[in-house]
C-alpha cells in the first residue's frame, strides 16, 4: 500500500471496518482492530532455516493478484549476516516470524502473508485473528483433481484459473468481499505485546503475537502498544 495521508488512511480504515462488519464478522463477533495493508516483506526463521523474503512452506491457495515492485531487503538480512534482532533495522521487513516447525501458527501466517504482500490486512475479532484479503484476489479452486495432471491438464488448469481470477477481479461486489486467507481462534494466541527489536535509533515498534505452540509473529506498526492493549482487554 502506498504511503497515505492521515486523512486518507483513516478513510480507508473506516471503509475496511464497515466492510468487515457487514461481510466478515460472525454472529456475536466484534471487530477489535484492523492493521491496514502495508509495504514490506515477510522474513522468517522456521525450523532453523532463514527465508527472506519468506517462501511458503505449506499448501497455500493460489494468489491471483500482482506482486508489487519494492526495494529488496538488504544482503545483510537475506544472507543471515546480522546479529540477534538487527533484521528489524531493515525498513523493508514488515513481518518477522520464528517457529520450530512449518506447522506452527506463526509459520502458517507467514505462508499467507508472503504471497499477499501489499494486499492483505490483519484483522482481530473477538473470536479470531485473520489474514484478510478481497475474495477476487484469490485464484479459483480446482473443481476436479484430474485437471492438474499432465502438461495439457496443467495448461488448461492455469488458463482456467487466470480467466476465473480475471472475471472475479472485474465482476463487482463479490470480488470485493473480505475473506479469511488464514485465521486462528484466539484460544491459540498466548499473548500480544509491544517490543522494539533492532539497534537503530530510534528503534521501531513491533507488535509481537505469541502463539500457544511457541511460535511468534512480529509486525512493524506504530500502533503496537494500542493493538496489544485492545487484545488483552478483549480476552
Amino acid at each position: 500500500m502506498p504511503d497515505l495521508s492521515t486523512v486518507d488512511e483513516e478513510k480507508l480504515r473506516a471503509e475496511w471496518e464497515t466492510r468487515l462488519g457487514e461481510k466478515w464478522l460472525g454472529v456475536n463477533e466484534s471487530l477489535v482492530w484492523v492493521l491496514l495493508p502495508e509495504r514490506g516483506y515477510v522474513g522468517s526463521v522456521v525450523a532453523g532455516k532463514l527465508s527472506v523474503p519468506h517462501e511458503p512452506t505449506s499448501a497455500v491457495r493460489p494468489w491471483a493478484g500482482q506482486f508489487p515492485k519494492w526495494p529488496s531487503p538488504s544482503t545483510q538480512v537475506t544472507s543471515g549476516q546480522y546479529l540477534n534482532d538487527e533484521w528489524a533495522d531493515d525498513p523493508s521487513i514488515m513481518w518477522w516470524v520464528t517457529a520450530d516447525t512449518v506447522e506452527h501458527d506463526a509459520a502458517r501466517f507467514a505462508d499467507h502473508l508472503a504471497p499477499a504482500r501489499g494486499h492483505a490486512l490483519l484483522a482481530l475479532g473477538t473470536t479470531r485473528l485473520a489474514v484478510v484479503v478481497e475474495q477476487g484476489m484469490l485464484a479459483a479452486q480446482e473443481q476436479a483433481e484430474d485437471d492438474g495432471k499432465g502438461w495439457f491438464g496443467r495448461a488448461r488448469s492455469a488458463a482456467a484459473q487466470v480467466q476465473k481470477a480475471a472475471e472475479g477481479l472485474t465482476s463487482g461486489t463479490d470480488a470485493k468481499v473480505p475473506v479469511s486467507y488464514f485465521e486462528v481462534p484466539l484460544t491459540r494466541i498466548a499473548d500480544m505485546d509491544r517490543c522494539r527489536p533492532g539497534r537503530s535509533v530510534p528503534t521501531s515498534d513491533f507488535l509481537r503475537v505469541r502463539f500457544v505452540d511457541g511460535s511468534a509473529l512480529l509486525i512493524r506498526t506504530i500502533e503496537a502498544g494500542s493493538f496489544a492493549g485492545k487484545f488483552n482487554h478483549a480476552r
